[in-house]
């Protein structure tokens, strides 16, 4: 689970494991993680006969620390026995820390305001407001363990043989874990009047003049919020920024799950398409190509005007569709094929691990069955 973390979400682990990070990569600096967490747990523990190398399992630090707390977890089961630990943690501690971090805490976890007093009214009005995505929620209650614990906590958690580091460890683990499944971004590209922001508009509902632009990158990259806990759209300006960005930008891109790589019919493939097309596959992101504005070509000429675009991408045919974001009244009365684009984004996320049940049109992209190359009519109407 920590190698498909991003780097800086790693940090914070690694400083409250008191890891030095400088010259690591994603890989070596998880495995760092993973090995001093579990020596930390024979020694915190006092499992002597678990002392020696690389310490005990994951899933027995895991079962361990619920002993500690006087709770039963699933075996073979992290993520929901860290759910458990996170939801005793809250249990016992919520109560004791200060209004101000109280209130902030709650609001990280969207829960509504006041924040309440006790762990437990916590915990059941945020599972009432968030039935589904219930563990992400509760694990936003849970700081970064950039210190083991505020306050008293801290002191009394100190009173348990050197589980203020075990502790914050699990419970960060398990916020990563949720934070992985459930934090989606977006990569919408393209060539200039590809149709991004149509796209954008069309798949998500948004329009992209109420989106903010990130500046310092050789063209602006633009974030939207999607409905779901942490569900981004990134662009439109993104044709050039993928070799020369600034910091904060570069960051967004490290982000992004898939790509949704825009052409323009009436361009069609070119020299630049073929380039961009090439470093986004060389991102190992899942990349869709999805050739936009299909509707301005006569319907006899598509089949053969699609296979010469494919092919010159040389582009896998499930990674390749044809649509109309924004079509010509006269040509068609609403979007082509966007059922099959959505249908595309919801499986590639749930194949990354992702949990993809609160994008807004999964009700309609599980019924969708994919035709060759043939372009479909959207059924769904306009996005709301």
């Amino acid at each position: 689970m920590l190698r498909r973390c991003h780097r800086d979400e790693l940090l914070p682990l690694a400083l409250a494991l008191r890891i030095k990070p400088d010259g690591m990569k994603v890989d070596v600096l998880s495995k760092a993680i993973s090995s001093r967490l579990r020596r930390h747990a024979a020694n915190d523990l006092a499992n002597i006969a678990l002392r020696r190398g690389e310490g005990p399992s994951y899933d027995t630090v895991l079962k361990l620390a619920a002993d500690r707390l006087g709770v039963a977890i699933p075996d073979d089961e992290p993520g929901l026995a860290e759910h458990v630990i996170a939801m005793e943690h809250t249990r016992s501690t919520w109560h004791l820390l200060p209004d101000r971090e109280r209130t902030e805490r709650w609001q990280e976890a969207r829960g509504d305001l006041p924040a309440p007093a006790q762990g437990d009214q916590a915990l059941e009005k945020l599972k009432a407001k968030h039935t589904r995505g219930f563990s992400y929620h509760v694990m936003q209650l849970i700081n970064e363990p950039s210190v083991p614990l505020p306050g008293c906590m801290f002191l009394a958690w100190l009173a348990r043989p050197r589980f203020d580091i075990v502790l914050p460890a699990i419970l960060e683990v398990g916020r990563l874990r949720q934070a992985v499944r459930h934090r989606v971004t977006i990569g919408v590209v393209g060539s200039p009047s590809s149709g991004k922001d149509a796209a954008i508009a069309t798949l998500f509902g948004i329009q992209t003049g109420n989106v903010s632009p990130v500046a310092g990158s050789t063209k602006e990259v633009e974030i939207a919020r999607l409905p779901g806990p942490t569900y981004r759209a990134v662009g439109p300006g993104m044709g050039d920024i993928i070799k020369d960005v600034h910091d904060e930008a570069r960051a967004i891109l490290d982000h992004i799950d898939v790509y949704l790589y825009v052409i323009n019919a009436q361009g069609g493939v070119q020299a630049r398409e073929k380039r961009d097309y090439v470093e986004l596959l060389r991102t190992g992101r899942p990349v869709l190509a999805v050739i936009n504005k299909i509707d301005t070509i006569r319907e006899p000429d598509r089949e053969r005007y699609l296979e010469d675009a494919r092919a010159k991408l040389r582009a896998q045919p499930e990674d390749f569709l044809a649509a109309a974001f924004d079509p010509l009244p006269q040509l068609s009365e609403s979007p082509l094929n966007i059922p099959l684009v959505r249908k595309w984004i919801a499986d590639r996320l749930s194949t990354l691990g992702k949990d993809p049940t609160e994008l807004p049109w999964l009700r309609y992209a599980t019924k969708v069955e994919r035709p060759p190359t043939r372009v479909q009519p959207s059924t769904e109407g306009s996005p709301t």
